[in-house]
Protein backbone atom coordinates (compact mmCIF):
# COMPACT_ATOMS: atom_id res chain seq x y z
CA UNK A 1 0.00 0.00 0.00
CA UNK A 2 1.27 3.52 -1.08
CA UNK A 3 1.94 5.63 2.03
CA UNK A 4 0.10 8.82 2.71
CA UNK A 5 1.29 12.07 1.72
CA UNK A 6 1.55 13.68 5.09
CA UNK A 7 1.40 17.41 3.60
CA UNK A 8 -1.32 16.73 1.34
CA UNK A 9 -3.08 15.90 4.28
CA UNK A 10 -2.54 18.67 6.50
CA UNK A 11 -2.73 21.23 3.79
CA UNK A 12 -5.68 19.63 3.51
CA UNK A 13 -6.85 20.21 6.45
CA UNK A 14 -5.94 24.34 7.10
CA UNK A 15 -8.01 24.61 3.81
CA UNK A 16 -11.12 22.95 4.94
CA UNK A 17 -10.35 25.13 8.24
CA UNK A 18 -10.18 27.88 6.31
CA UNK A 19 -13.32 27.41 4.64
CA UNK A 20 -15.29 27.28 7.51
CA UNK A 21 -14.20 29.93 8.98
CA UNK A 22 -15.00 31.98 5.90
CA UNK A 23 -18.80 30.12 5.60
CA UNK A 24 -19.16 30.87 9.07
CA UNK A 25 -18.40 34.80 8.71
CA UNK A 26 -20.37 34.90 5.46
CA UNK A 27 -23.67 33.51 7.47
CA UNK A 28 -23.08 35.21 10.62
CA UNK A 29 -22.31 38.44 9.27
CA UNK A 30 -26.08 38.52 7.58
CA UNK A 31 -27.79 36.74 10.10
CA UNK A 32 -30.18 38.93 12.32
CA UNK A 33 -28.07 40.36 14.98
CA UNK A 34 -29.58 39.02 18.57
CA UNK A 35 -32.45 40.82 20.45
CA UNK A 36 -30.32 43.38 22.72
CA UNK A 37 -31.66 46.63 24.23
CA UNK A 38 -33.92 48.64 22.19
CA UNK A 39 -32.99 52.16 20.92
CA UNK A 40 -34.89 55.18 22.19
CA UNK A 41 -37.98 55.50 20.40
CA UNK A 42 -39.30 58.37 18.08
CA UNK A 43 -41.30 59.34 21.16
CA UNK A 44 -38.83 59.50 23.51
CA UNK A 45 -36.14 61.06 20.88
CA UNK A 46 -38.47 63.94 20.20
CA UNK A 47 -39.80 64.18 24.03
CA UNK A 48 -35.87 64.96 24.59
CA UNK A 49 -35.58 67.43 21.78
CA UNK A 50 -38.83 68.76 22.81
CA UNK A 51 -37.80 69.60 26.81
CA UNK A 52 -33.99 70.63 25.39
CA UNK A 53 -35.40 73.43 23.82
CA UNK A 54 -37.86 74.32 25.80
CA UNK A 55 -35.12 74.68 28.32
CA UNK A 56 -32.83 76.71 26.50
CA UNK A 57 -36.10 79.52 25.75
CA UNK A 58 -37.03 82.95 28.10
CA UNK A 59 -39.90 83.05 30.12
CA UNK A 60 -40.55 85.61 27.09
CA UNK A 61 -40.63 82.84 24.75
CA UNK A 62 -42.19 80.56 26.52
CA UNK A 63 -45.63 82.48 26.54
CA UNK A 64 -45.16 83.42 23.09
CA UNK A 65 -45.53 79.35 22.22
CA UNK A 66 -49.20 79.72 24.14
CA UNK A 67 -50.86 82.20 21.58
CA UNK A 68 -51.91 82.21 18.40
CA UNK A 69 -52.45 85.75 17.07
CA UNK A 70 -54.03 87.65 14.60
CA UNK A 71 -52.03 90.38 12.14
CA UNK A 72 -53.64 93.31 10.67
CA UNK A 73 -52.36 93.55 7.07
CA UNK A 74 -51.62 91.04 3.91
CA UNK A 75 -47.54 91.80 4.61
CA UNK A 76 -45.98 92.31 7.92
CA UNK A 77 -45.09 96.09 8.00
CA UNK A 78 -43.49 97.95 10.91
CA UNK A 79 -46.12 97.31 13.07
CA UNK A 80 -46.70 94.17 12.81
CA UNK A 81 -42.97 93.09 12.70
CA UNK A 82 -43.11 94.79 16.92
CA UNK A 83 -46.25 93.01 17.38
CA UNK A 84 -44.68 89.86 16.74
CA UNK A 85 -41.42 91.02 18.67
CA UNK A 86 -43.41 92.20 21.68
CA UNK A 87 -45.61 88.90 21.82
CA UNK A 88 -42.47 86.95 20.93
CA UNK A 89 -45.32 85.32 18.77
CA UNK A 90 -45.30 81.94 18.27
CA UNK A 91 -48.20 80.86 16.10
CA UNK A 92 -50.40 83.19 13.76
CA UNK A 93 -54.10 83.17 12.56
CA UNK A 94 -54.92 84.95 8.69
CA UNK A 95 -58.26 86.32 8.03
CA UNK A 96 -59.55 87.84 4.46
CA UNK A 97 -57.64 91.14 5.46
CA UNK A 98 -54.67 89.55 5.28
CA UNK A 99 -55.31 87.05 2.17
CA UNK A 100 -55.10 89.01 -1.26
CA UNK A 101 -53.71 86.88 -4.06
CA UNK A 102 -51.85 83.08 -3.66
CA UNK A 103 -48.16 84.82 -4.25
CA UNK A 104 -48.66 87.22 -1.19
CA UNK A 105 -50.20 84.44 0.94
CA UNK A 106 -46.70 82.57 0.30
CA UNK A 107 -44.90 85.31 0.64
CA UNK A 108 -46.09 86.35 3.87
CA UNK A 109 -46.37 82.88 5.33
CA UNK A 110 -42.86 82.31 4.77
CA UNK A 111 -41.97 85.44 6.14
CA UNK A 112 -43.60 84.24 9.61
CA UNK A 113 -41.98 81.22 8.93
CA UNK A 114 -38.63 82.84 8.93
CA UNK A 115 -39.37 85.56 12.31
CA UNK A 116 -41.05 83.02 14.30
CA UNK A 117 -38.36 80.19 13.74
CA UNK A 118 -35.33 82.88 14.08
CA UNK A 119 -36.79 84.02 17.36
CA UNK A 120 -37.94 80.85 19.17
CA UNK A 121 -35.63 78.33 17.10
CA UNK A 122 -39.23 75.91 16.29
CA UNK A 123 -41.55 76.23 13.49
CA UNK A 124 -44.77 78.26 13.71
CA UNK A 125 -48.25 77.14 13.65
CA UNK A 126 -49.45 79.42 11.01
CA UNK A 127 -53.55 78.72 10.71
CA UNK A 128 -56.88 79.34 9.11
CA UNK A 129 -60.44 78.95 9.15
CA UNK A 130 -61.58 76.92 6.17
CA UNK A 131 -64.72 75.13 7.09
CA UNK A 132 -66.48 75.87 3.48
CA UNK A 133 -69.30 76.67 2.62
CA UNK A 134 -70.22 79.84 4.34
CA UNK A 135 -66.65 80.17 6.01
CA UNK A 136 -64.30 80.49 3.38
CA UNK A 137 -61.10 82.91 2.85
CA UNK A 138 -59.83 84.29 -0.25
CA UNK A 139 -63.21 82.96 -2.02
CA UNK A 140 -62.11 84.30 -5.54
CA UNK A 141 -58.79 82.55 -5.73
CA UNK A 142 -59.67 78.88 -3.69
CA UNK A 143 -61.43 76.21 -4.42
CA UNK A 144 -64.98 76.43 -4.30
CA UNK A 145 -65.47 74.10 -1.04
CA UNK A 146 -69.16 73.16 0.03
CA UNK A 147 -70.56 73.55 3.72
CA UNK A 148 -70.39 70.62 5.90
CA UNK A 149 -73.94 70.25 5.56
CA UNK A 150 -73.97 70.02 1.62
CA UNK A 151 -71.45 67.59 2.32
CA UNK A 152 -73.05 65.42 4.92
CA UNK A 153 -76.46 65.76 3.02
CA UNK A 154 -74.58 64.18 0.01
CA UNK A 155 -74.69 61.18 1.91
CA UNK A 156 -71.51 60.04 1.01
CA UNK A 157 -68.77 60.44 3.83
CA UNK A 158 -66.17 59.89 0.91
CA UNK A 159 -66.81 63.41 0.13
CA UNK A 160 -65.55 64.56 3.19
CA UNK A 161 -62.43 63.34 2.49
CA UNK A 162 -62.22 64.52 -1.29
CA UNK A 163 -62.82 67.92 0.03
CA UNK A 164 -60.57 67.95 3.26
CA UNK A 165 -57.73 66.93 0.44
CA UNK A 166 -58.67 69.48 -1.98
CA UNK A 167 -58.52 72.24 0.92
CA UNK A 168 -55.16 70.56 2.15
CA UNK A 169 -53.26 70.76 -0.66
CA UNK A 170 -54.28 74.00 -1.59
CA UNK A 171 -53.11 75.32 2.39
CA UNK A 172 -50.21 73.78 2.28
CA UNK A 173 -49.15 75.38 -1.21
CA UNK A 174 -50.19 78.64 0.94
CA UNK A 175 -47.81 77.93 3.66
CA UNK A 176 -50.57 77.17 5.98
CA UNK A 177 -50.55 74.38 8.58
CA UNK A 178 -53.21 74.30 10.71
CA UNK A 179 -56.85 74.36 9.54
CA UNK A 180 -59.65 74.90 12.47
CA UNK A 181 -61.90 72.39 10.59
CA UNK A 182 -64.31 69.99 10.93
CA UNK A 183 -66.82 71.51 13.00
CA UNK A 184 -68.42 68.33 14.96
CA UNK A 185 -70.74 70.50 16.65
CA UNK A 186 -74.42 69.15 15.70
CA UNK A 187 -76.89 71.65 13.55
CA UNK A 188 -74.87 74.05 14.23
CA UNK A 189 -76.45 77.50 12.04
CA UNK A 190 -74.90 78.80 8.37
CA UNK A 191 -74.77 75.07 7.63
CA UNK A 192 -71.80 74.24 9.28
CA UNK A 193 -72.48 71.00 10.60
CA UNK A 194 -72.35 67.46 8.82
CA UNK A 195 -75.72 66.27 11.01
CA UNK A 196 -77.78 66.46 13.57
CA UNK A 197 -77.12 62.74 14.15
CA UNK A 198 -73.73 62.06 16.51
CA UNK A 199 -72.95 58.82 14.18
CA UNK A 200 -73.02 60.32 11.30
CA UNK A 201 -71.03 63.63 12.48
CA UNK A 202 -68.07 60.37 13.35
CA UNK A 203 -67.95 59.05 10.32
CA UNK A 204 -68.53 62.29 8.19
CA UNK A 205 -65.53 64.19 10.60
CA UNK A 206 -63.69 60.80 10.60
CA UNK A 207 -62.94 60.74 6.76
CA UNK A 208 -62.28 64.73 6.74
CA UNK A 209 -59.73 63.42 9.40
CA UNK A 210 -58.39 61.35 7.23
CA UNK A 211 -57.78 63.98 4.32
CA UNK A 212 -55.93 66.43 5.95
CA UNK A 213 -54.05 64.07 7.58
CA UNK A 214 -53.13 63.05 3.99
CA UNK A 215 -52.07 66.08 2.90
CA UNK A 216 -49.64 66.86 6.12
CA UNK A 217 -52.01 69.53 7.60
CA UNK A 218 -53.20 69.85 11.45
CA UNK A 219 -56.80 69.72 11.50
CA UNK A 220 -59.29 70.94 14.70
CA UNK A 221 -62.16 69.54 15.93
CA UNK A 222 -64.54 72.33 16.78
CA UNK A 223 -66.49 73.81 18.89
CA UNK A 224 -66.09 71.60 21.98
CA UNK A 225 -68.28 70.47 24.20
CA UNK A 226 -70.61 71.22 21.09
CA UNK A 227 -72.30 74.56 20.18
CA UNK A 228 -75.57 73.73 17.83
CA UNK A 229 -77.84 74.33 20.14
CA UNK A 230 -76.24 78.06 20.90
CA UNK A 231 -79.21 80.99 20.52
CA UNK A 232 -76.79 83.56 20.91
CA UNK A 233 -74.00 84.32 18.45
CA UNK A 234 -70.99 83.96 20.42
CA UNK A 235 -69.10 86.79 18.26
CA UNK A 236 -71.93 88.81 20.17
CA UNK A 237 -72.27 87.63 23.38
CA UNK A 238 -72.24 84.81 25.58
CA UNK A 239 -74.93 82.30 26.03
CA UNK A 240 -75.55 78.88 27.77
CA UNK A 241 -76.37 75.31 26.86
CA UNK A 242 -78.60 74.27 29.12
CA UNK A 243 -78.76 70.12 28.44
CA UNK A 244 -78.42 67.78 31.17
CA UNK A 245 -75.35 65.72 31.31
CA UNK A 246 -76.39 62.94 30.08
CA UNK A 247 -77.94 64.33 27.12
CA UNK A 248 -74.46 66.18 26.25
CA UNK A 249 -72.78 63.04 26.21
CA UNK A 250 -75.29 60.86 24.50
CA UNK A 251 -75.73 63.90 21.82
CA UNK A 252 -72.99 67.04 21.45
CA UNK A 253 -70.26 65.40 23.09
CA UNK A 254 -69.99 61.82 21.12
CA UNK A 255 -68.61 62.87 17.84
CA UNK A 256 -65.78 63.97 20.38
CA UNK A 257 -65.66 61.16 22.60
CA UNK A 258 -65.81 58.72 19.66
CA UNK A 259 -62.92 60.28 17.29
CA UNK A 260 -60.54 61.14 20.60
CA UNK A 261 -60.75 57.36 20.87
CA UNK A 262 -60.34 56.40 17.14
CA UNK A 263 -57.98 58.91 16.01
CA UNK A 264 -54.25 60.04 16.45
CA UNK A 265 -54.40 62.85 18.48
CA UNK A 266 -51.39 64.16 17.40
CA UNK A 267 -52.62 65.02 14.38
CA UNK A 268 -55.42 66.96 15.08
CA UNK A 269 -56.46 69.88 17.62
CA UNK A 270 -59.73 70.58 19.65
CA UNK A 271 -60.44 74.19 19.80
CA UNK A 272 -62.91 74.64 22.87
CA UNK A 273 -65.70 77.12 22.62
CA UNK A 274 -66.53 80.36 24.80
CA UNK A 275 -69.97 79.27 25.48
CA UNK A 276 -71.34 78.00 29.18
CA UNK A 277 -72.64 74.52 29.57
CA UNK A 278 -74.11 74.57 33.28
CA UNK A 279 -74.35 70.79 33.41
CA UNK A 280 -70.74 70.46 33.37
CA UNK A 281 -69.44 73.83 34.38
CA UNK A 282 -72.40 76.34 36.63
CA UNK A 283 -69.89 79.31 36.55
CA UNK A 284 -67.03 79.56 33.63
CA UNK A 285 -67.29 79.42 29.78
CA UNK A 286 -65.45 76.17 28.25
CA UNK A 287 -62.67 77.79 27.20
CA UNK A 288 -61.66 78.55 30.73
CA UNK A 289 -63.56 76.05 32.91
CA UNK A 290 -61.10 73.43 34.23
CA UNK A 291 -64.16 70.79 34.88
CA UNK A 292 -64.64 70.93 30.74
CA UNK A 293 -60.95 70.95 29.91
CA UNK A 294 -59.05 69.04 32.30
CA UNK A 295 -61.89 66.78 34.19
CA UNK A 296 -63.73 65.93 30.91
CA UNK A 297 -61.67 65.85 27.87
CA UNK A 298 -58.13 65.37 29.25
CA UNK A 299 -59.14 63.14 32.13
CA UNK A 300 -62.57 61.59 30.82
CA UNK A 301 -61.80 61.16 27.46
CA UNK A 302 -58.01 60.62 26.97
CA UNK A 303 -57.33 63.12 24.81
CA UNK A 304 -53.68 63.25 24.34
CA UNK A 305 -53.22 66.61 21.86
CA UNK A 306 -53.33 69.83 21.77
CA UNK A 307 -56.28 71.84 23.29
CA UNK A 308 -56.61 75.26 22.02
CA UNK A 309 -59.28 78.01 23.14
CA UNK A 310 -61.85 79.85 20.38
CA UNK A 311 -61.07 83.54 20.03
CA UNK A 312 -61.08 85.73 23.19
CA UNK A 313 -62.20 88.82 21.48
CA UNK A 314 -65.59 87.56 20.93
CA UNK A 315 -68.39 89.32 22.81
CA UNK A 316 -68.84 85.63 24.85
CA UNK A 317 -65.73 85.95 26.36
CA UNK A 318 -64.29 90.33 25.68
CA UNK A 319 -67.86 91.46 27.47
CA UNK A 320 -67.31 90.07 30.80
CA UNK A 321 -63.29 89.23 31.33
CA UNK A 322 -60.16 91.76 31.50
CA UNK A 323 -57.87 90.26 28.35
CA UNK A 324 -55.15 90.21 31.11
CA UNK A 325 -56.91 87.67 33.05
CA UNK A 326 -58.46 85.39 30.08
CA UNK A 327 -54.97 83.97 29.00
CA UNK A 328 -54.13 82.90 32.78
CA UNK A 329 -57.44 81.33 33.22
CA UNK A 330 -57.63 79.28 30.12
CA UNK A 331 -54.08 77.83 30.69
CA UNK A 332 -54.54 77.05 34.36
CA UNK A 333 -58.04 75.54 33.47
CA UNK A 334 -56.56 73.06 30.77
CA UNK A 335 -56.16 75.37 27.18
CA UNK A 336 -52.46 74.46 25.67
CA UNK A 337 -52.92 77.63 23.36
CA UNK A 338 -55.22 80.71 23.28
CA UNK A 339 -56.30 82.94 20.47
CA UNK A 340 -56.33 86.45 20.32
CA UNK A 341 -57.47 87.34 16.65
CA UNK A 342 -57.76 91.16 15.87
CA UNK A 343 -56.80 93.77 17.97
CA UNK A 344 -53.13 94.46 19.06
CA UNK A 345 -53.99 95.85 22.03
CA UNK A 346 -55.47 93.42 23.27
CA UNK A 347 -53.26 91.02 22.16
CA UNK A 348 -50.22 92.45 24.44
CA UNK A 349 -52.86 92.61 27.22
CA UNK A 350 -53.31 88.97 27.38
CA UNK A 351 -49.54 88.00 26.39
CA UNK A 352 -48.77 90.99 29.70
CA UNK A 353 -51.08 88.88 31.54
CA UNK A 354 -50.07 85.63 31.03
CA UNK A 355 -45.89 86.74 31.62
CA UNK A 356 -46.74 88.56 34.68
CA UNK A 357 -48.30 85.11 36.32
CA UNK A 358 -45.23 83.27 34.55
CA UNK A 359 -42.71 85.35 36.58
CA UNK A 360 -44.45 85.32 39.91
CA UNK A 361 -45.77 81.81 40.47
CA UNK A 362 -43.55 78.90 40.46
CA UNK A 363 -47.19 76.62 40.14
CA UNK A 364 -47.88 78.30 36.71
CA UNK A 365 -44.21 78.13 35.86
CA UNK A 366 -44.31 74.59 35.72
CA UNK A 367 -47.49 74.34 34.34
CA UNK A 368 -46.54 76.83 31.31
CA UNK A 369 -43.28 74.61 31.02
CA UNK A 370 -45.54 71.27 30.10
CA UNK A 371 -47.83 72.97 27.85
CA UNK A 372 -45.04 74.79 26.16
CA UNK A 373 -42.92 70.91 25.69
CA UNK A 374 -46.40 69.86 24.12
CA UNK A 375 -46.45 72.38 22.01
CA UNK A 376 -43.11 71.79 20.45
CA UNK A 377 -43.40 68.43 20.86
CA UNK A 378 -46.22 68.20 18.59
CA UNK A 379 -44.25 70.77 15.72
CA UNK A 380 -41.35 68.45 15.84
CA UNK A 381 -43.77 65.90 14.51
CA UNK A 382 -44.56 67.63 11.71
CA UNK A 383 -41.02 68.82 10.89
Amino acid sequence: MKKPNTKSGIFLALAILVLAAIGAWFFWDRSPSPAGPAGPSKGAVQEDEASRLVAKMSPEVKIGQLMMIGLAGTTIDDQGQRQLEYCHAGNVILFDRNMDTPEQVQHLTKKIDTTIRKKSGVMPFIALDQEGGQVLRMRKAFPPVPSEQSIGQSGQSAQAKQWAVTTGDALKKLGINVNFAPVVDLGSQAERSYSLDPGVVTQFAHEAIAGYEQTGIWCSLKHFPGIGKVKTDPHIDGDSVNSSKDDLMKQDLKPFENLIKSEDNQKMFIMVSNVTFPALDPNLPACVSKPIMTDLLRNTFGYQGLIVSDDMEMGAMAKHYAFADMGVMAIKAGADMVLVCHEYAHERETYDGLLKEYKSNAEFRALVDEKVTRIVRTKLNHQ
